[in-house]
């Protein structure tokens, strides 16, 4: 890792109340008081990164990679705990679909079956402008030549596998490939039923078994993976991310499965929700993608990732991202009522003054800027390719902090 714990500051270029009871409650970790502030953590360093400038990445990870991305829906079934698991995978796809990747398709080619599809479409005619309504991804194209490296999503709490399907997309382009399932009984349809589980340590053990799942599918030799795609996985590069809960999610995976190589948390500690993993044992990098007018997990659950950023003993990188919310990065906010946080106009954390949230498209640029540039440098191998997190995004809405790892 580059440097010193240092914040990087300004670089200018041009209600889930459960959740936020159980961040309040669930501390568990030494030196962490009620408040959720680390007692024996001083100010980060605000110095320079000692020997010299950072390399240079080998790509710029701030646009679209060399590979038109494809995506491929699928289904798994794990017999041993009674699930059938809707599963989507972004893969770098052949130059032969290029143009179809970029003329994309419409958000609700997710939900092709009814009755998911026809709610799906209902729900996108009301929607406001916050939500990306075209994909910049084909719809099962031949592959590019394999193996890649292997990210698994977790969605956020009742949300859909294609939560972040930009990130996914961006990650693609780079010769990344990510699967995402949707953890059934803690969907968006499951909510918009009035069925969907909670937030907590309980339904918490279904998602991480959901995660190491597919990863096992992927990597082994399960027959109801397409034939294109079995085999293309290196089970030497694996990634790990999630948003919200599924940052919880990805946390408790990175601590309990030796094969995650790095991970990335949008919105959410890793360790809050219990799980059995305490921040000081998770070795694995992570990169924390902080919402700084997040009203869902609010200031407490805020500091809960900065004290994780500080604490955990893995190199580890935190983006914080102005007047963004707990959706901002989200390829939906605004969709349903509960995904407000990150559309249109918000009240601020602190002080409780109106303001109107980052634009949704900037949001999502940047989720899936430091996400390619994370995974590249963890998963291709590219030392310099934390270079452009680090100088600042070219928005000018990022603070980062290294921890010095």
């Amino acid at each position: 890792m580059i440097g010193a714990s240092r914040r990087v500051g300004h670089v200018h270029h041009g209600s889930l109340v459960c959740l936020v009871l159980l961040l309040a409650a669930c501390g568990g970790d030494d030196g962490v008081n009620d408040a959720g502030v680390v007692d024996d953590a001083g100010p980060a360093d605000s110095g320079p990164p000692d020997g010299g400038p950072p390399p240079d990445p080998f790509a710029d990870y701030f646009e679209a990679g060399p590979h038109p991305a494809g995506n491929r829906r699928f289904e798994l079934e794990d017999g041993d705990r009674g699930r059938t698991l809707p599963v989507e995978v972004w893969y770098p796809a052949d130059e032969s679909a290029r143009a179809a990747a970029a003329t994309g398709q419409t958000l609700s080619a997710f939900e092709a079956d009814p009755p998911r599809s026809d709610t799906f479409a209902s729900l996108l005619t009301d929607a406001p402008d916050c939500v990306r309504t075209q994909t910049r991804s084909a719809d099962a194209p031949t592959p590019a030549e394999g193996p890649w490296p292997l990210v698994v999503f977790s969605h956020c709490h009742v949300c859909t596998r294609f939560d972040v399907a930009s990130v996914a997309e961006r990650l693609a382009s780079f010769g990344i490939a990510v699967a995402a399932p949707d953890h059934e009984g803690n969907t968006l349809w499951d909510q918009l039923e009035g069925t969907a589980a909670s937030v907590g340590e309980e339904f918490l053990e279904v998602r991480v078994a959901d995660v190491r799942f597919v990863l096992d599918s992927l990597l082994g030799s399960d027959a109801a993976v397409p034939a294109e795609l079995a085999g293309q996985f290196d089970a030497a590069r694996v990634g790990v991310m999630g948003h919200s809960f599924g940052g919880s999610t990805a946390g408790i995976t990175a601590a309990r499965d030796d094969r995650i190589r790095a991970g990335l948390s949008i919105t959410a500690p890793l360790t809050a929700l219990g799980g059995g993993a305490p921040i000081t044992t998770i070795d694995t990098p992570f990169l924390f993608l902080l919402a700084q007018e997040d009203n869902s997990i609010q200031a407490v659950g805020n500091e809960l990732i900065r004290n994780e950023h500080r604490r955990i003993p893995a190199p580890a990188v935190l983006v914080e991202v102005e007047d963004a919310g707990h959706w901002s990065f989200s390829d939906y906010p605004g969709l349903i009522e509960l995904f407000d946080p990150g559309c249109g106009m918000g009240t601020r954390q602190i002080g409780g003054d109106p303001f109107t949230y980052l634009d949704p498209e900037i949001a999502r640029d940047i989720a899936a800027d430091v996400a390619a540039a994370f995974f590249a440098r963890h998963l291709l191998d590219d030392p310099g390719g934390l270079t452009p997190v680090i100088l600042g995004h070219p928005s000018g809405r990022t603070v980062v902090e290294l921890n010095g790892r």
